[in-house]
C-alpha cells in the first residue's frame, strides 16, 4: 500500500504510467507539460467515475490550490481533441468527463443521480438492431440515457 490511500503499490504505478504515456502523446504533439496539466490527469486517472468539471478542480486544487477553472476547461478540450476524454451530459446537471479507456454508454437515474455504464456489446447489440430496422448508424454518445434504478422503482 502506499500511504494511506488505499492504493496498491501496483496501481499506483500503472496510473504513473498512463499518466506519463499521455504526456508523451502531449509532447508528441507539440503540448506543455506542466504541474497544472500532471495534477489535472492524475485526478482523471485517479477517478474509476465520471467527474464534473467542479468536483474535479476541487480534487486539483486539493494538490494544487493555484489551479484556475480556465486552465482545467482548456485541457479537458486538449484532451478531448486527442480523443483521450470524454463528456456526457447526464440529465440536468453539467457535464460529467471520464477517459476514454474504453468505449460504453450511460444511464442515469433521474430520482438518485447515479450513473451506471452500459458496455460496448450491449451498445453493440443496439447498433445492429437500429442499422438493421432503422438504417440509423449509431456513433459515440455524449449523453445518458434517463430512467429510474432498481433500488429507486421499489424504494
Amino acid at each position: 500500500m502506499i500511504a494511506n490511500t488505499g492504493v496498491s503499490y501496483g496501481v499506483a504505478v500503472a496510473t504513473s504510467d498512463a499518466i506519463e504515456r499521455t504526456l508523451g502523446a502531449i509532447r508528441d504533439q507539440g503540448g506543455r507539460v506542466t504541474d497544472q496539466r500532471r495534477a489535472i490527469l492524475r485526478v482523471l486517472f485517479e477517478r474509476s467515475d465520471h467527474v464534473s468539471v467542479d468536483d474535479l478542480v476541487a480534487r486539483v486544487h486539493d494538490r494544487l490550490p493555484d489551479v484556475h477553472v480556465t486552465t482545467v476547461y482548456r485541457f479537458l478540450e486538449t484532451l478531448a481533441q486527442m480523443g483521450l476524454v470524454t463528456h456526457v451530459h447526464v440529465g440536468h446537471g453539467p457535464a460529467v468527463y471520464h477517459l476514454n479507456d474504453r468505449r460504453h454508454a450511460h444511464i442515469v437515474c433521474n430520482a438518485c443521480g447515479i450513473i451506471e455504464i452500459i458496455d460496448e456489446a450491449m451498445m453493440g447489440q443496439w447498433s445492429v438492431e437500429l442499422e438493421r430496422s432503422l438504417g440509423f448508424s449509431l456513433v459515440d454518445q455524449h449523453f445518458a440515457l434517463a430512467g429510474r434504478c432498481g433500488r429507486c422503482r421499489t424504494g
